[in-house]
């Protein structure tokens, strides 16, 4: 027995209850979307309103880090102790972007004013509240008033020991409306900026001069989140902190104004769905009397199709009851042809898009592509990069490698003939695809050749670095011995001189002992290309000069230097740039190369130096590690001796590296050679091959200005007169052959081992002429301990004594610019002579 199924409902039915649904889903949705405005511009405004605050407080930092900054840099400026003694040299200048913004004063310790970016007649500040703190150390006050300009400001001062302080006011009702107007933007926000406890209003936008510090209660103020203003005005506050002061930044949004406008879009999207309403309503009724009559017609008509196959058939809807019966027959025909077209069409744009992907990688790629055959090897395609790297007459992928090369090395690094005929390091990747369908290998190549070249030169850069800071702590350690044995040897020969001059014994030792300085001056030349291969020995006669006149001035030397079976030919540019170097290691360069290529040329050959001005580009600079773009002046030296190894040209600059026999050479001439060059700010590099000589470049940055006269020497130093040293050094040996050396020339020396023991003789003494001492002690720095000895002996000058060389002592402690150092060992006569000339200069400073 069959149940008979209800039949469906007729379309009058559907519409009418669609048309309830509208109704009720348009009134809720209007009511929502009415309390979402509100709630979504109250939200916007107090966005609005903490970015606003955040904005304003973050520019208020950096405007108070930039008072702060000029503040400490004008207390600390040597030309500012000028202003006290001479009030017309007062040139200072004060802004922050605005007209009246405030200004910088530089006061007395009484509060008068010395100098001021105002100008005008000077004024006073005695009597401040925040004078006498201002005296003790840098403060900051807000809200305190200016008498300069009788407004509220912010008062940032720096103490000036002994002399005064520097005060900068900046007028806190010109950061209120700074604020306003950058940030307030189309909300016209308030800005309120009050002191990190809340209590105090510093200024207030707008009205800030009325503001200024009023109690926070007053300006109405009453929460951080919603509030209200001074004219009792609802607001929605955003708040922040300032950087570095803990000051608060208020942003206030007007809370009225931004529910008007929600209230005006709520009011507009009403109007818009009751207009959709209607539209409805009309659309329904047109339904209900245009599409129930074709309902019977289409059901006939999609019968006929469905017989006859004919999809382009139209389909006229007619008659509610019967879309039932015809739905599941339409929508069957239609969901399998449409499923069948949809999924053919997806196929075919699947296959043309990984067609159109694959052809525009393969051409377009700047690798070169190779597909081939597995079997046999046979070139199948290829892309333009690949055609460009390898040129014409490759049918096959074997004929791309390398002889030595085999194919089945592939996906690793292997070596390809390129189109020119050399060859290149490449890396290969290869996979399996295929192609017009067979199956063939892709090989995806990568040249490597560059790549591999700069990874070889940073490595060795690497290694020269590090040998050269070994290179530079031995010698400092070394250089300490050296001025024991070289101090206590010339001490004990000079008083040995007068009687050996009698006695033969005494003759044979002094002779002894002249030998022993003359092998510690061999050992102290020693370190010192130890430290020029490290870099780290200051060139002390580095000046501008003429790079054609040092190869012309040594030009006579090397020709009787290398012998008469060896040419030399010079050829010097016509248009030098200057450079600045020393002379003499300049010289030294050139006189190791030429006796290295001596060397390398037993049955003669020809000696080539030239110079020339160059250019060094972006692309070469990028291709050579340490080389940066600009003007050089080029230093090349090229022979046509024995040449080297590859393996000995990556090392050749490493220190004590020889190929020469055992005991005819120390290896340090081109280590030299390369610390003198790059410690000038230069480049040095090697080309070489064996059999076909050697060519040594080296590139030295072009100065600005012209060559310099060389300077003129100096004289014989004045013998002590009774003056008073204070020698500080923290090896016993060392400081007794010193003071020792300083005696007998006429000196009175107080020693010491540490700074605190210097410190203590600093003060019980009432007379110091000199302070003599090391820069690493055992307790304090030498910087620090001549800073204390100069509160109670100011103007006392200093003299540093390290075995480090400046460059280290650079990373380790502090030395004052121009400040005298002498680098151990130290001979006698240059301490005397440094000594003597320090003691001359501050005599005629007084």
């Amino acid at each position: 027995m069959s149940v008979r199924k209800p039949r469906p409902w007729p379309l009058r039915s559907y519409l009418v209850g669609l048309l309830v649904l509208f109704v009720a889903t348009a009134a809720a949705g209007i009511v929502v979307g009415w309390a979402e405005a509100r709630r979504t511009a109250v939200s916007a405004a107090r966005v609005d309103a903490s970015t606003a605050a955040g904005l304003a407080a973050r520019q208020l930092g950096e405007n108070l880090a930039v008072v702060r900054g000029t503040v400490e840099s004008v207390a600390s400026s040597p030309g500012a102790e000028r202003i006290f003694a001479d009030p017309a040299a007062c040139r200072l200048a004060f802004s922050l972007g605005g007209t009246q913004d405030g200004h910088l004063d530089v006061l007395r310790n009484d509060g008068t004013v010395a100098c001021s970016s105002l100008g005008g007649a000077p004024g006073s500040y005695a009597g401040a509240r925040w004078l006498a703190a201002a005296l003790r150390g840098p403060q900051e006050a807000a809200p305190v008033p200016d008498p300069r300009t009788g407004r509220p400001a912010l008062v940032v001062t720096a103490v000036m020991p002994g002399l005064g302080l520097v005060a900068a006011f900046v007028d806190l009702a010109t950061l209120g409306a700074a604020a306003g107007k950058l940030f307030g933007g189309a909300r016209r926000l308030e800005f309120v900026i009050t002191t990190a406890d809340r209590a105090t209003v510093l200024t207030r936008w707008p009205d800030g001069l009325r503001w200024a510090g009023r109690p926070l209660r007053d300006a109405g103020l009453t929460a951080t989140g919603t509030g209200v203003d001074v004219t009792g005005r609802p607001r929605l506050y955003g708040q922040e902190a300032v950087g570095g002061t803990g000051w608060l930044v208020f942003a206030g949004a007007d809370r009225t104004a931004a529910l008007a406008d929600a209230d005006r879009t709520a009011g507009t999207q009403a109007l818009i769905v009751a207009f959709g309403l209607v539209a409805g309503l009309l659309a329904t009724v047109l339904v209900q009397r245009r599409v129930t009559g074709p309902i019977g017609r289409l059901r006939a008509a999609v019968r006929t199709a469905t017989t006859s196959g004919d999809l382009h058939t139209g389909f006229p809807l007619a008659g509610p009851r019967e879309v039932a019966e015809l739905g599941a027959e339409f929508t069957a025909l239609l969901a399998a042809v449409e499923a069948e077209l949809a999924e053919r069409r997806r196929a075919e744009d699947t296959a043309r898009e990984h067609e159109r992907n694959y052809r525009q990688m393969f051409d377009a790629s700047p690798n070169p592509i190779v597909l081939y055959d597995a079997d046999t090897l046979a070139i199948v395609a290829a892309n333009a990069a690949a055609a460009t790297y390898y040129g014409p007459g490759r049918d096959t992928y074997a004929d791309l490698l390398a002889p030595d090369e085999r194919p089945e090395d592939g996906g690793r690094r292997q070596r390809h003939v390129k189109g020119d005929g050399t060859i290149g390091e490449v890396s290969v990747t290869t996979y399996p695809t295929s192609f017009a369908g067979r199956k063939v290998s892709c090989a995806v190549i990568t040249d490597v050749t560059e790549r591999e070249h700069l990874q070889r030169r940073l490595r060795q850069s690497d290694r020269l670095e590090s040998l050269g800071h070994l290179a530079a702590g031995v010698a400092h350690d070394f250089n300490n011995l050296l001025g024991i044995i070289n101090g206590y040897a010339s001490v004990a020969a000079a008083d040995l001189e007068p009687a050996a001059a009698h006695d033969p014994a005494l003759r044979t030792l002094h002779a002894d002992l002249n030998e022993i300085v003359a092998a510690g001056d061999r050992a102290s030349a020693l370190t010192r290309q130890l430290l020029s291969f490290a870099r780290a020995d200051p060139a002390p006669e580095a000046r501008v000069l003429d790079l054609n006149d040092v190869v012309t001035d040594l030009e006579s030397l090397l020709r009787r230097a290398l012998g008469e079976d060896i040419t030399l030919v010079t050829d010097r540019t016509a248009e030098p740039w200057p450079v600045r170097a020393d002379a003499g290691r300049l010289e030294q360069v050139l006189l190791n190369l030429a006796v290295n290529a001596r060397d390398a040329m037993p049955g003669g050959g020809t000696l080539t130096i030239d110079t020339a001005p160059v250019t060094i580009d972006e692309r070469y600079a990028g291709r050579h590690p340490g080389v940066r773009p600009g003007r050089y002046m080029r230093l090349r030296v090229g022979d046509t001796g024995t040449g080297m190894s590859k393996a000995t040209l990556e090392r050749a600059f490493e220190p004590f590296f020889t190929t020469k026999p055992k005991g005819h050479g120390t290896g340090l001439g081109l280590a030299t050679i390369y610390g003198i060059i790059t410690q000038a700010g230069g480049h040095a590099q090697i080309s070489s091959a064996l059999g076909k000589g050697t060519t040594i470049t080296a590139l030295l940055p072009a100065a600005d200005a012209t060559a310099e006269p060389d300077a003129a020497p100096a004289g014989r130093h004045r013998p002590g007169a009774g003056e008073t040293i204070l020698l500080v050094e923290d090896d016993d040996s060392l400081r007794a052959i010193t003071e020792r050396v300083l005696q007998r020339d006429g000196y009175t020396v107080l020693s010491a081992t540490t700074a605190a023991d210097a410190q203590r003789l600093a003060t019980a003494c009432d007379r110091l002429d000199l302070l003599l001492t090391d820069v690493i002690l055992p307790d304090r720095h030498g910087p620090a301990l001549a800073a204390a000895v100069h509160t109670v002996h100011p103007g006392v000058p200093v003299i540093y004594l390290s075995g480090y060389t400046e460059t280290i002592l650079a990373t380790r402690s502090t030395i004052p610019a121009g400040a005298a150092l002498l680098s151990k060992p130290v001979s006698a006569e240059q301490l005397l002579h440094t000594v003597a000339r320090a003691l001359r200069r501050a005599m005629s400073g007084r």
